[in-house]
């Protein structure tokens, strides 16, 4: 049980870490996450994947994540309360919903780039 806690833990580590990185990046890029008047920002839907999974850091730390995950489910000395699991998957939420917008704005590029 405590493979699959720690799994869970260290897929939420790396989900939330993920997040910070893009929008990190984002603000790397265009200077500031919104652009001032008469300042314009485009970001490439292309330079997601760049980032992501065909980037070797990406994978090297999507494995440490899970290592910490399982170390620190092995190690904890008591059980975990009920309520860390809420707030765990209420966290989660934020990174599943920009995935799915994500997702959602490729499916739509890819129609308009159909017609």
């Amino acid at each position: 049980m405590w493979a699959l806690k720690g799994t869970f833990l260290g897929i939420s580590i790396f989900a939330v870490g993920a997040v910070v990185f893009m929008l990190l990046s984002l603000r790397s890029i265009g200077g500031s996450l919104i652009a001032g008047p008469g300042r314009q920002m485009a970001f490439d839907i292309r330079a997601i994947p760049l980032l992501t999974i065909y980037n070797a850091w990406f994978w090297a730390a999507f494995a440490a994540s899970l290592v910490i995950g399982w170390a620190i489910a092995r190690s904890w000395p008591g059980r975990f309360s009920p309520v860390f699991w809420v707030v765990l998957v209420v966290i989660d939420l934020v990174p599943a919903g920009l995935l799915f917008l994500v997702l959602l704005l490729v499916s739509r590029l890819k129609e308009v780039a159909a017609k």
